[in-house]
């Protein structure tokens, strides 16, 4: 139920049949011929598999929501006329078409025909009518409006439509965006910083839709590569049902097989998640090392330094967000552990709160922080942890309060015996509040107070499970007191042990400090990864060698002299990370003295998969040590500089 609702209304509140609900006093009416369409597209789809009929359902429910803003995007432009009024009405009603189109060739059976008439046909017109029209005057919102639609689409198109549908509609994105920009935004002739923005919406424009395509692309493809394995299993459960007389002789048999099944399922889940986690890292360790090198830099101007700064917490959050997914899926196993690591507390809650800044002030709701001064100013344990857990406290009271609303957050050590170091977090708000049955069910996984809630904030219901868990894993409890109408107040403590502020800075040393001296052998596939780690290793005053593969690698072993490190990628092409490592540490019987040094060297495996499974791979196969993609030019440094100190002890007790 949402938080809010009278406990009249709430009477009313019930999904039903997956419809559309529409509030008229205290009732709720189904639209009887949304409920009948359904019906019909049920039928439609009997007979397909079920991931195929879900896929049908959550277009035509996008067909449906377009067809309500429509009309009241037509009364907006009715209501506040703006330019080319009679143009932007037509425009309306094509999509108003396309829609319509959509949905018959929905209850017709043919989804992929529903969904690329609906991607083609808006995208396609929307740039048809730009090239038609180029002159506007008011250019740059137009290109942002576009651009905010050909993303929505975008992902209609890979989501709905086949591969060509959605590389022609990235073609017609793409084609209508460069030349939206030559034919009216470069000749407007903006002004000052107006120009700057007209620019920077052609290249961070193209460089977001290809990104965006590129990620939408690669879950769109997980997704169906999971359907596909679901739709085999349970092909191959209704078989066995058919044939369960014949199985019955073969018990001992079938439960044999019924074990190595399962145990090939464990199998083929880690390798899901290690290959999701090293396709996703892999392009962000592009983004974040090299942003991470720039900030080094100290020709930056101001301004480039904060893009650069902007670029760098963008990424970040982004992988922390990509590895949230995998967070659930450890913590339900157990397998998810914390970090202890020094920081200080108040630029932590600062960036949480600098983070939903722009969304409160979007929606007139006051922001406010309270530390206490008797509070430390450097602590230990997991910032990025509790960093989640408070953003996604703050998120959800931000989103919960309506205009004019205040969202209050409170830190102070927390009062009595029971945790002497414990710190209390509170985030107090303003908004909607929650009833009783809501409140006994806020902390369960996938749990909102209603799916209306979901319709009317957003929100998957896991946000508060995840945070109550890793709470609890801290050494604390995630309460919260709530009523209808009167807010919220969410609190936790949790045991934060003070620590020496010169101790914690001495893990982060200045760049101007960072020189090593070491030769280092690079295995590496990826072109971009060989140019990031090379210059991280530049400014760590390191030389080194590069090899594309494995083979490569052995070669310049018994090759080129020898190295103080090898830095190995685990996924390479014709020999992997993994067996060239076994290969060199069996080099320490054989009778040739340059081999059996090198099978002393330390080797560091790199990988984007930063799953406990692969690191016992890495170690099983013989490396000594593992720095999970993306690589910072800190976590690099901190990794070689053991083996600094050690190649400086080898080579004095040689002198």
């Amino acid at each position: 139920m949402p938080r809010g609702i009278s406990g009249r209304q709430s009477e009313y509140l019930s999904l039903g049949t997956d419809g559309i609900f529409c509030l008229c006093g205290d009732r709720i009416v189904m639209p009887r011929l949304f409920a009948a369409y359904l019906q019909r597209l049920d039928a439609a789809y009997r007979d397909r598999p079920y991931f195929i009929g879900q896929k049908a359902r959550l277009l035509a429910g996008f067909n449906t929501l377009m067809l309500l803003f429509v009309p009241i995007n037509v009364a907006k432009l009715l209501w506040f006329p703006p330019p080319h009024l009679e143009t932007r009405l037509l425009l309306n009603l094509l999509w108003v078409s396309a829609a319509l189109a959509s949905l018959h060739s929905l209850l017709a059976g043919r989804i992929e025909q529903a969904g690329n008439r609906l991607a083609l046909s808006v995208v396609g017109l929307t740039h048809l009518m730009l090239l038609l029209y180029p002159e506007y005057t008011q250019p740059l919102s137009v290109g942002i409006q576009t651009l905010g639609i050909n993303l929505i689409f975008l992902l209609v198109a890979i989501v709905f439509t086949s591969k060509r549908t959605a590389l022609a509609v990235l073609g017609i994105i793409t084609i209508g965006h460069v030349t939206f920009y030559y034919r009216t935004l470069h000749q407007s002739g903006f002004p000052g910083s107006l120009e700057y923005a007209a620019d920077t919406l052609l290249r961070d424009g193209l460089f977001i839709i290809f990104f965006v395509f590129s990620l939408g692309f690669t879950l769109a493809k997980m997704i169906e590569t999971a359907q596909r394995r679901s739709e085999e299993a349970l092909q191959q459960t209704r078989r066995m049902n058919e044939n369960l007389e014949l199985l019955v002789s073969e018990r001992t048999r079938a439960l044999e097989l019924a074990s190595q099944q399962a145990q090939q399922a464990s199998r083929a889940k880690s390798e899901f998640l290690a290959n999701m986690s090293h396709e996703i890292r892999t392009p962000l360790n592009g983004i974040i090392a090299s942003s991470d090198l720039l900030l080094r830099r100290s020709d930056l101007t101001p301004g480039s330094a904060e893009h650069a700064r902007l670029i760098s917490e963008s990424g970040d959050l982004l992988l922390r967000l990509l590895s949230d997914i995998l967070d659930f899926s450890k913590i339900e196993a157990g397998q998810l552990a914390l970090e202890a690591h020094a920081f200080e507390l108040a630029p932590m809650l600062q960036d949480a709160v600098a983070l939903v800044a722009p969304k409160a002030s979007a929606g007139n709701v006051r922001l406010s922080v309270t530390l206490n001064p008797a509070l430390p100013a450097w602590v230990e344990g997991d910032s990025h942890r509790l960093r989640q857990i408070t953003l996604n406290l703050l998120s959800n009271a931000v989103k919960f309060t309506s205009s004019g609303g205040e969202v209050k957050v409170t830190v102070e050590p927390a009062a009595g015996p029971a945790l002497p170091a414990g710190i209390r977090f509170e985030v107090r708000d303003t908004g909607i509040g929650m009833d009783k049955a809501t409140l006994a069910r806020i902390f369960e996984r996938f749990s909102q107070a209603d799916n209306s809630t979901t319709r009317r904030y957003g929100g998957t219901g896991l946000g508060l499970a995840i945070s109550s868990r890793l709470t609890q894993m801290m050494g604390g409890r995630l309460e919260v007191e709530s009523a209808p109408g009167r807010g919220s107040v969410f609190h936790f403590t949790v045991p934060l042990r003070a620590v020496d502020a010169a101790r914690s800075a001495a893990d982060a040393p200045e760049p101007g400090s960072l020189r090593l001296g070491l030769q280092v052998l690079i295995a590496e596939d990826n072109v971009v990864n060989r140019k990031i780690l090379g210059a991280q290793l530049t400014q760590l005053g390191c030389r080194f060698t590069i090899a594309v593969d494995g083979v490569e690698a052995l070669g310049a072993l018994e090759r080129d002299p020898l190295p103080d490190v090898i830095l190995m990628d685990c996924h390479m092409p014709n020999l992997d990370g993994w067996e060239t490592t076994r290969r060199i540490r069996s080099w320490h019987e054989d009778s040739d003295a340059r081999r059996q040094r090198a099978a002393q060297l330390p080797v560091i495996a790199l990988t984007a998969a930063a799953l406990p499974e692969e690191r016992a791979r890495c170690v099983e196969a013989g490396m000594n040590d593992f720095l999970a993609k993306p690589v910072k030019v800190a976590e690099l440094h901190r990794m070689l500089r053991t083996y600094s100190k050690q190649t400086a002890g080898t080579n004095a007790a040689v002198a």
